[in-house]
């Protein structure tokens, strides 16, 4: 049914947030991806989109809009093949703080197993967001300046199934993803602990995007860590 590696041994989890605000006045906010300029019934995108620094994919992404048969209460993305995983890339720009809003379209109540990848290591959760049609669950991330997201992957799963993904008719959806840095901001960079990458101003987003492209990697899959919120 469808809707239309590590270097090193785990050090501490990353700090995990709930509490928007709280992460929000944690470091400065560099990047944020949401979907409601997007029609609110459902529109097909590609398999892999990118959207400044994030490139996200699936089989292929679906945009579910608050008027679709799944209402959820904002417009969401979401991998149309609904057992697949959601997953995504973030570069080249050395962010370490990341965060999203993320909902179960269907299967209420079930765990959405979730991957976070860095430039040293791998951190898996398993999250219980509210139902889509009621509320969307807020979820933030920092790791220590030094280290920085490079992607993540999510699907609903439960606990019977040892964390994979579910063969049942479940769907997750996620908005408002957001990226950003608690070292110094200066001008269009990062000044201090993040890798001082560049942020080009939105007006030469799709140069960049021309020239070099953002490539979706393949991420080897191994065992990791879970933590369970």
């Amino acid at each position: 049914m469808t809707l239309a590696g590590a270097t090193r041994a785990h050090a501490a989890f990353p700090d995990f947030y709930t509490d928007e605000g709280a992460f929000t006045a944690a470091g400065t906010i560099l990047q944020t991806t949401d979907f409601d300029g997007y029609d609110t019934n459902l529109t097909m995108l590609g398999a892999s989109e990118t959207f400044g620094a994030l490139t996200l994919s699936g089989d292929p992404l679906i945009v579910v809009g608050t008027d679709s048969y799944l209402q959820p209460v904002r417009n969401v993305i979401a991998n149309n093949l609904i057992n697949e995983d959601l997953e995504a890339s973030i570069g080249p720009t050395d962010f370490n703080m990341l965060s999203f809003q993320l909902g179960n379209l269907q299967g209420f109540g079930e765990q959405v197993f979730v991957e976070l990848f860095t430039n040293l290591d791998s951190y898996a959760y398993g999250l219980y967001p509210g139902p889509a049609p009621e509320n969307l669950s807020f979820y933030g991330f920092i790791v220590p300046l030094g280290e920085y997201f490079t992607g993540f992957s999510m699907h609903v799963t439960n606990i019977d199934q040892n964390f994979e993904a579910t063969t049942i008719d479940q769907a997750l959806g996620i908005t408002d993803i957001r990226l950003g840095t608690t070292g110094e901001v200066c001008l269009n960079r990062i000044c201090d602990g993040g890798g001082g990458g560049a942020i080009p101003e939105p007006s030469t987003w799709a140069m960049l995007i021309l020239g070099f492209g953002f490539t979706g990697a393949i991420v080897r899959r191994r065992r990791p860590v879970l933590r369970t919120a």
